[in-house]
């Protein structure tokens, strides 16, 4: 059923006509009554047919076949069309500014190159599911870009980008965005799939938790910048521990050399330890204090450590900070034993809590709970009865007492020898920008899942993916001041610059309404405004 979409109408105001959801996504469509009858229980039915899709900016509506049929009313021919240019505007602007459309040409091509630019577009403001790429590519005003890019378009999109063109896009785009000495941070995700014929979707530890088989992705960002730099999929049986220096050598390969890399402690392991020493001028990983090393460190340190000596400068309060120089699996480096005093106060509190929810646990249970004796037995002393199912318990003191002395106590390895306690707290606290990569592709861009069935077209659909965590980053980077100043979100955001509307027809372009004041703010932050004014003639 086609869809006339550069058509809009008012909605009939005709019996019968009303407005419902319907697909996967929810999206409105106008219906109108054909029939009435009843049925053969004599109760009374309808069957109606859609005449066109809502459109939900102007109340108005695309009208389908069905709507010219009924209403027997002639197709006009138009040369008039209404679209949202601020957002799509904005999304190119960026694009040039920080190098990326450059880079995509020049691994891909101009036409692949914009392919890639509005399918990441699409995918900030819509989502991993390409289903409606096309509508909203109809909305979106890209200049001088004909190609229609249906949900077919954009797997043969994604298919088409080679490992060597990939490559050459990472090889432009680290350079641009590193220096020498530069902190990379790096971090991993598990991605769910359905496919069953992938072979580097398997079974493996699922951070998600969710039971499906999945491919893991390392993202590596630069610290600073906050700015996604490169990724490298791999198997999801393979470990972190033990895929790191396969990763590291990937990354060597396209430019990521010789940098301080900041990581965390699920990388502790003999053979992580040796490839960062091998590959990076330095690193820094947390340490759990259950290890060996951590926990002589802690013991020779933690009657002394809170000490105004040992305290740290602002803006770290209450923080406190002792070095020694450790041997880890035969690298030399220092551990960085801190003792957050706050946090102290606010564990204990909490692990109090605890033990009083499950003192209540235990006074609700009439038999022995053998099946949750390794839960309870970490605090309490828990005696079963000689005759019976019952049982005795008390709070097993010095546990919880040795539990306590710990709270509040994080230690950190880094073989950086020039780096203070205060900056290495503030490079491991910025590694969640690696983290964060993963909300946006997870939460944002509803990537948590991926709809693809075959390597190539994975390979491509992440790469896609990527490019757009590149361009919400940047966005989102230069925006964090106007959204902390105004109290919105980045959706609110970019639904504002989606409000910027032109019309577009054989004399050129012109607006269809001024800008507001929170339009001309957002774009004047990337100092587009004068730039878009310009670009409408």
């Amino acid at each position: 059923m086609a869809i006339f979409r550069k058509t809009l109408i008012d909605i009939p105001d005709d019996t019968g006509v009303h407005v419902k959801s319907a697909g996967a996504k929810g999206e409105k469509y106008v219906y109108k009554y054909v029939k009435y009858f009843r049925n053969a229980e004599g109760k009374s039915r309808n069957k109606s047919k859609s005449i066109g899709k809502l459109d939900a900016i102007t109340g108005k509506m695309f009208p389908n076949d069905n709507y010219f049929e009924i209403y027997q009313v002639d197709r006009e021919i138009v040369d008039v069309s209404v679209w949202d240019y601020g957002y799509s505007y904005l999304v190119l602007k960026v694009c040039r500014s920080m190098g990326l459309l450059d880079c995509l040409t020049n691994a891909f091509g101009e036409s692949r190159a914009m392919d890639v630019i509005i399918i990441a577009a699409y995918m900030i403001r819509e989502g991993s599911a390409m289903d409606g790429v096309e509508d909203w590519q109809e909305r979106n005003y890209f200049p001088q870009h004909k190609r229609k890019l249906s949900s077919q378009a954009t797997s043969k999109v994604f298919s088409s980008l080679s490992a060597g063109e990939m490559n050459d896009f990472f090889t432009d785009w680290i350079e641009i965005n590193m220096n020498e000495g530069s902190s990379v941070c790096y971090d991993v995700s598990s991605i769910s799939s359905y496919a069953k014929e992938m072979v580097t979707v398997e079974r493996g530890y699922n951070r998600d938790r969710e039971k499906l088989a999945q491919f893991n992705l390392g993202i590596f960002c630069n610290e600073i910048t906050k700015m996604p730099l490169y990724y490298n999929r791999y198997n999801g049986s393979l470990t972190d521990k033990k895929n790191l220096s396969y990763v590291l050598a990937n990354a060597k390969c396209v430019g990521i050399n010789r940098v301080k890399i900041i990581i965390d402690g699920g990388f502790c392991d003999k053979d992580c330890v040796m490839s960062l020493h091998g590959l990076c001028d330095a690193f820094t990983m947390g340490i759990p204090l259950s290890l060996v090393e951590a926990e002589a460190v802690l013991a020779a340190n933690r009657d002394q450590i809170q000490q105004y000596a040992n305290e740290l400068s602002q803006p770290y309060i209450n923080i406190y900070c002792v070095t020694e120089e450790i041997e880890y699996y035969g690298v030399i480096g220092k551990a960085f034993l801190y003792f957050d005093s706050l946090n102290h106060v606010f564990l204990c509190g909490e692990l109090s809590e605890r033990i009083d929810r499950m003192k209540a646990e235990l006074a609700k249970l009439k038999r022995y709970p053998k099946s949750k004796l390794k839960k309870y037995s970490a605090y309490f002393k828990i005696t079963k009865h000689e005759q019976g199912s019952g049982f005795d318990y008390e709070v097993d003191i010095d546990k919880v007492e040795e539990a306590r002395k710990s709270k509040g106590y994080f230690m950190i390895f880094s073989t950086d020898e020039q780096a203070t306690p205060e900056d290495i707290l503030y490079y491991y606290r910025q590694k969640d920008v690696a983290e964060k990569m993963f909300d946006q592709i997870k939460c944002d861009m509803e990537g948590n899942r991926i709809r693809t069935h075959n390597e190539q077209t994975t390979d491509g659909k992440v790469f896609v993916t990527f490019i757009a965590c590149i361009i919400r980053s940047y966005l989102l980077n230069n925006l964090v001041g106007y959204m902390a100043d105004n109290t919105t979100t980045l959706k609110k955001v970019l639904n504002q610059l989606s409000n910027i509307l032109v019309l577009s027809n054989s004399n050129g372009l012109r607006f269809t309404k001024a800008l507001t004041k929170k339009q001309r703010e957002i774009l004047q932050t990337f100092d587009a405004y004068n730039d878009l004014m310009n670009s409408v003639k």
